[in-house]
């Protein structure tokens, strides 16, 4: 998969239940201003946060407005991913994710056989790679994964573009292997260096500024492209204030999209909330 790629949110009411009724208003907005897939319960959609049975529920509701998108389906264990997966598979979504198990540190073999086992169920597997929230696989486990075909693409959610730039070697072995950086901010230095596209946070808010840049960079005009890559840097550095993704989710509100609240413990940000109101305003959004 190719492109800037929402990682959607997952609207909560005020009492914290999941609100099912804004999903379609929600997905209707990222439509109409350019976006064509999703990435599904992952941190910005606080995965962590629900339970199986929410997930489950969830993602039924999203499937009766748009199968367009790739599936987190996380779990700390193989059984647990399993069964989510093969819901994800029934309901037609078109790609899957995973990050490895959470909790307890699975061996190299473990890491292998948990992609493995997720990757027999007949659709696209990508590597969710977050080693700031998780913790670090070798390269050598990646190229093997990809060497024996159990994974398709990766997003990668990283500050480190020197240690992106070097997986792009992974398009040597399956030169349809789709590289995809998890951080707005290195968005338009990871498509010089080889990249495929962005899992976006801003493209929630401001879908048609990041649509845009990846237009002018796929036109080859970098000039036009880095003009909007700034404002896109100033929205980033705004919503990462307080815990991710309250403010992100006020920004949606900014824009009439309501999404409601993060889940406790996490906190909305009074301070984050009055920047990317005032970054909102400031770039005529």
């Amino acid at each position: 998969m190719k492109g800037v790629i929402p990682a959607i949110v997952t609207p909560f009411k005020e009492n914290e239940e999941l609100d099912l009724d804004s999903l379609e208003t929600y997905m209707q907005f990222l439509k109409r201003n350019g976006i064509e897939h999703f990435f599904v319960l992952g941190s910005t959609g606080e995965f962590n946060m629900l339970s199986f049975e929410e997930k489950v529920t969830f993602l039924k509701k999203l499937a009766d407005i748009t199968n367009n998108g790739i599936v987190n389906v996380t779990e700390n264990s193989t059984y647990n991913a399993l069964k989510l997966a093969k819901i994800v598979v029934d309901l037609g979504f078109e790609e899957m994710a995973s990050l490895p198990p959470l909790y307890h540190k699975p061996s190299e073999k473990g890491i292998i056989k948990y992609f493995e086992d997720l990757s027999r169920l007949g659709i696209p597997l990508n590597m969710y790679y977050y080693p700031q929230n998780s913790y670090q696989i070798t390269e050598d486990v990646i190229k093997k994964l990809v060497e024996e075909g159990i994974i398709q693409g990766m997003k990668y959610t990283t500050n480190d573009l020197v240690s992106f730039k070097n997986l792009i070697s992974l398009k040597e072995i399956n030169k349809e292997f789709s590289l995809l950086i998890g951080n707005d901010e290195l968005f338009l230095e990871s498509y010089l260096a080889g990249g495929d596209g962005l899992v976006s946070a801003v493209a929630n808010m401001a879908p048609e500024l990041v649509v845009k840049e990846y237009e002018l960079l796929k036109n080859g005009n970098l000039t036009e492209a880095l003009k909007i890559q700034k404002m896109v840097e100033k929205i980033n550095k705004a919503i990462m204030i307080g815990d991710y993704p309250s403010t992100l989710k006020n920004g949606l509100k900014y824009r009439g999209i309501y999404v409601g609240k993060v889940r406790s413990p996490l906190q909305e940000s009074v301070d984050g909330n009055s920047l990317i109101y005032g970054v909102l305003k400031e770039l005529g959004l």
